[in-house]
């Protein structure tokens, strides 16, 4: 990494996404009487990628600060349909210096 480059935060905002995943049941029979499926809840945590995917919420978890102002790279891209979406939560981004 270049000198310099850790102070340079991500234009876009930083979020937790908590939202509920799909999920399987258990292999094999299932007794209908007893079965009790419990939805899977879950925290993503990423930079917002706006505008990317129409009914998706798009974060990705990595950016090359040595790129800014204009991002040219990105890692680990996740989508996330906005129907399963429950919450938004903005963070605060580090300050690196």
């Amino acid at each position: 990494m270049s000198a310099g480059s850790t102070d340079k935060k991500c234009p876009w905002s930083l979020v937790a996404i908590h939202w509920i995943d799909a999920f399987d049941g258990p292999n094999g029979w299932t007794d209908l009487k007893d079965y009790k499926p419990k939805a899977c809840e879950v925290i993503s945590v990423g930079y917002l990628w706006p505008d990317l995917l129409d009914d998706y919420v798009s974060i990705t978890a990595s950016y090359m600060p040595d790129e800014l102002p204009e991002m040219q790279t990105v890692g680990m891209v996740s989508h996330i349909p906005c129907s399963m979406v429950r919450r938004i939560v903005m963070l605060e981004q580090p300050d690196w210096q």
